[in-house]
């Protein structure tokens, strides 16, 4: 394993040398992406020589085929250089290193889309919608492209200080950006969400929603933005009582994920009990529909989307075929877990 201080020796003056095929230790790995967001100048040599690249149009990430899978198509500095002799420094974010060390960054060409076409045909691959995307990935891949459309979209958005108005000096990795004049610095952001599944286990049923922007046929979890000062047990109970008049009781934490909508959101997910014999009383402001639903017809729900994932983001449904968000989403697993009784 090569450690953080062998990485340390290997930036000698102007010369960069990075490992191209041995593998890191995770805290090895971890330190290194410490360095690039703390070190400017090794960020930008790095950035320039040996890095990884994953282009996005118009938050549209670049996706390659491999069989039955989709992953990035990444390209290197040579390739990189075909398409743009200088990229921007708001227009690039540090996404972390590949198994080698290899440092991985998102790339925002917009200001090249003219070029989008012929970059799709010459690299056998086509710049995605990434609400489509994230379900045609594994997890792992679904985090990064996540996380390179939030980091672009912060770097794009935030560019005055808030204190004074002067403009902001942002690093390229997107790890902080600092005042011009005053001593104030800002930091990307994650909102927190309180996802959860909510089961009466009197008769055994599980309440979805539905909201007028979902596509035809699709319901989900309750979810709802965490408030200043609220744990997140009180943000499901409140937005279980919101959003469906129902009350809830025994709330419980399954896991979390990234989603990159609207801005850059953490998803909580919890399961939680419903007090008995309630009828669901939906907000017709946020939604167009809440209901319980039996084992049996959430089992055909989940059947639906898992032989059809692409109904998450086609727009002509029958709206009488109900089906849950795909696998790449954490409701996904939410339903699942209790259709499993786990």
């Amino acid at each position: 394993m090569i450690s953080f201080k062998m990485f340390n020796s290997l930036h000698l003056g102007k010369k960069l040398i990075m490992p191209a095929t041995r593998s890191l230790s995770y805290v090895a790995r971890v330190r290194e992406i410490q360095k690039l967001k703390e070190d400017q100048a090794y960020c930008e040599q790095v950035f320039s020589k040996t890095g990884n690249y994953l282009l996005y149009v118009k938050g549209k990430p670049l996706l390659e085929k491999k069989g039955i899978n989709f992953q990035p198509k990444w390209i290197d500095s040579n390739e990189l250089k075909v398409i743009s002799d200088k990229i921007e420094n708001d227009s690039a974010a540090l996404l972390g290193l590949d198994a080698s060390g290899k440092p991985q960054f998102a790339i925002s060409i917009d200001n090249h889309q003219d070029k989008a076409a012929e970059i799709e045909v010459e690299k056998s691959a086509r710049f995605t919608d990434l609400r489509a995307g994230l379900f045609l990935v594994d997890v792992s891949t679904a985090h990064t492209l996540s996380k390179g459309w939030s980091l672009l979209q912060w770097k794009k958005t935030l560019n005055f200080c808030s204190k004074c108005g002067s403009p902001l000096v942002k690093t390229l990795s997107a790890s902080q950006g600092a005042c011009s004049k005053c001593t104030s610095v800002y930091y990307p952001q994650t909102s927190p969400v309180g996802i959860v599944s909510i089961c009466d286990p009197s008769t055994d049923q599980l309440m979805l929603i539905r909201q007028p922007r979902y596509p035809p046929g699709m319901y989900s979890c309750i979810a709802g933005f965490l408030d200043v000062g609220e744990s997140l047990e009180d943000c499901v109970r409140r937005e279980a009582a919101e959003e469906v008049g129902i009350q809830v009781d025994k709330v419980t934490y399954y896991g979390s994920q990234h989603w990159p909508f609207p801005a850059g959101s953490l998803m909580i997910g919890c399961r939680a009990e419903a007090l008995p014999g309630q009828t669901p009383d939906p907000c017709k402001v946020e939604l167009e529909d809440a209901r319980w639903f039996t084992r049996d017809q959430v089992q055909e729900a989940v059947d639906r989307i898992n032989r059809n994932p692409n109904l998450r983001v086609l727009k002509n449904n029958n709206p009488n075929e109900i089906f849950v968000p795909p696998k790449g989403a954490i409701a996904h697993h939410l339903v699942q877990r209790w259709l499993d009784k786990i």
